[in-house]
């Protein structure tokens, strides 16, 4: 999968860039060339993000925001400073996600709202806030990222709130394909398996011990990189024909 990118340049939004996968995300589009916007709730991780991007933050490559991806004010302020901006978006990366309860009977009505406000209300929200800047760019994409937990009802993903607003999400995934279609823009999703990533912070030889048990493909666990690699393919012009697909980044964990 090659990302070979002559779109530099490009106006990039990313949902929740802090850490993990976020970050290897603004990390990818900035090695790019383009030009990112990301934000976050912690200011903790916005500072280290900052200090890992200096000359970007400087120059005006990468900007940042303190906001929740659930508030619509927020939302309203990100797509105001957009517009007074670059006046355009050319991919859209919904990637804020959480975990909130763990188990199914044990999980409360008020930890499944949260969860479906951040991983399956919130993308919608935001894309439906951005069509019209997205529809001002030569070749939009939008990106959602899932989770192979939304695929099959497995022992590891121990929360059921999260595996189904992923299953959600994967449907919407294909539902504004449809929608946006006609406007140019299209919307594909990537869905990680288990990725060494802060959510395994403390939890190495677990997430070892899955990925030797579930992996096909057992010689690595898959890295935030290697998810940034895909995110970036479906936004790149290789990717001009694909749209309302969900591509498994996983190797192989969600075939056994």
């Amino acid at each position: 999968m090659s990302t070979n990118a002559p779109e530099r340049g490009r106006i990039v939004c990313i949902s929740g860039g802090t850490s993990g996968i976020g970050a290897a995300l603004v990390s990818a589009f900035l090695d790019a060339g383009d030009r990112v916007w990301t934000f976050g709730r912690d200011p903790a991780k916005l500072h280290t993000l900052a200090a890992r991007w200096p000359q970007a933050l400087s120059s005006g490559a990468l900007a940042l925001m303190e906001g929740d991806v659930t508030d619509a004010a927020f939302l309203a302020q990100l797509v105001a400073r957009l517009e007074s901006g670059p006046a355009r978006l050319d991919v859209l990366v919904n990637n804020a996600g959480a975990i909130l309860g763990s188990g199914t009977l044990e999980e409360s009505p008020e930890q499944w709202r949260a969860t479906l406000e951040v991983n399956l209300i919130a993308p919608f929200a935001l894309t439906q806030a951005c069509a019209e800047l997205l529809e001002r760019s030569a070749a939009p994409a939008v990106v959602n990222l899932s989770s192979a937990c939304a695929q099959h009802p497995f022992k590891t993903c121990t929360s059921t709130s999260y595996s189904v607003s992923k299953a959600g999400l994967d449907m919407l995934t294909r539902r504004l394909a449809l929608a946006l279609g006609p406007r140019g823009i299209r919307v594909n999703g990537v869905a990680p398996g288990v990725v060494d990533s802060e959510m395994w912070d403390g939890a190495s030889d677990l997430m070892q011990t899955i990925a030797d048990r579930r992996h096909v493909l057992r010689q690595e666990v898959v890295k935030p990189a290697d998810v940034a690699e895909a995110v970036l393919f479906l936004a790149s012009s290789s990717a001009r024909l694909i749209t309302g697909t969900t591509i498994n980044i996983d190797a192989g964990y969600t075939l056994g």
